[in-house]
């Protein structure tokens, strides 16, 4: 089975996300309520991808207003986030590789709130450069193969289960 096709597989078997449950991002965005999800693999690299733009987009386009660089460090807010310390922390745990998503994620922030902060002091142009390039780019990355990696192992995991029963 291709790769994609068992995320595919692999996410309809797993509980979905609230709906609407990241049509807002709490960690840009402050005031909206944080809430619990549940996330299968691709739900999760979408959640990831649809922070990363949302952050991206305030960056480049032509509001100078300032972000919230403190909200934007904290790696449990975006949905990801959340999924990381809830319910994917309830039912990954245990395993290692959910420990590297973890450190990942909290990698990922704290270069994007660096970004954050050089936006704010008005250094924009390095903003841009910071999140085009370097450490957030492979953090991200990294978010994604880890997260990939990490529904594969309990897929196979499971198999072996199911196998041996």
């Amino acid at each position: 089975m291709d790769f994609l096709k068992w995320l595919r597989r692999a996410s309809a078997e797993s509980p979905a996300s609230a709906p609407g449950a990241d049509e807002e991002n709490t960690t840009i965005l402050p005031g909206r309520p944080v809430r619990s999800v549940d996330l299968g693999a691709i739900e999760a690299i979408e959640a990831h991808m649809r922070w990363k733009a949302r952050l991206e987009s305030r960056l480049f386009g032509n509001r100078q207003q300032p972000l919230q660089a403190d909200r934007i460090f904290r790696d449990n807010l975006s949905t990801l986030g959340r999924w990381l310390y809830g319910p994917g922390s309830e039912r990954f745990g245990t395993l290692e590789t959910f420990a590297d998503l973890r450190r990942y994620n909290a990698e990922f922030h704290r270069h994007a709130g660096q970004a954050v902060m050089a936006f704010n002091a008005g250094r924009r142009e390095e903003a841009i450069r910071m999140v085009t390039s370097g450490d957030y780019v492979r953090a991200s990355s990294r978010i994604r193969q880890t997260l990939a990696r990490l529904f594969a192992e309990v897929e196979e995991r499971s198999r072996q289960a199911d196998s041996s029963a």
